[in-house]
């Protein structure tokens, strides 16, 4: 099936997170071992990452999830998400909240700006997922004035893991 594109939509790219499905939880759950945020009141960057999954992903406030660590995270889980959050992508102030393909999920420049096309995957008989790939993309105009990103373990927050 061909995806269908539903909108435009451009604003600020100011969450990205990468999610894994903890098969072995029960019942097994989606968590990330991956978030980093920008506050743009702040003009900060905040988050944090589980290095033993991801390390190498994270430089300063960039992302870049090779596709090593996507067959290492896919080798280990089964399955990996990439999540955005831009916005805001109108006047009444509305945020976008979609997935990602890798490399598009690498081309969103957290705190950049960024016009992208929206579009639903088929993913199941009844589900429907919303994706975004970017069309054009702006860097951040300037560097976060503090970046705070933190390592955590997962295997802390879940047994076996």
């Amino acid at each position: 099936m061909t995806p269908e594109i539903i909108q435009s939509a451009s604003g600020q790219v100011w969450q990205k997170e990468v999610e894994v499905k903890l098969t072995q939880a029960d019942p097994a759950i989606w968590t990330e071992v991956l978030r980093l945020q920008f506050d743009r009141e702040q003009n900060k960057v905040f988050g944090g990452f589980d290095p033993e999954y991801v390390d190498g992903a994270v430089n300063n406030a960039s992302i870049t999830i090779s596709s090593e660590t996507q067959d290492t995270l896919i080798a280990e889980f089964g399955q990996v998400k990439y999540n955005v959050k831009l916005g805001p992508i109108n006047e009444d102030g509305d945020h976008l909240h979609a997935q990602a393909r890798r490399d598009a999920f690498n081309g969103l420049p957290l705190a950049g700006h960024v016009s992208a096309e929206t579009f639903w995957v088929q993913a199941t008989d009844d589900l429907r997922v919303g994706y975004v790939r970017p069309t054009e993309t702006e860097p951040p105009s300037q560097s976060p004035a503090s970046v705070d990103i933190g390592r955590f373990n997962l295997g802390d927050r879940f047994d076996g893991y």
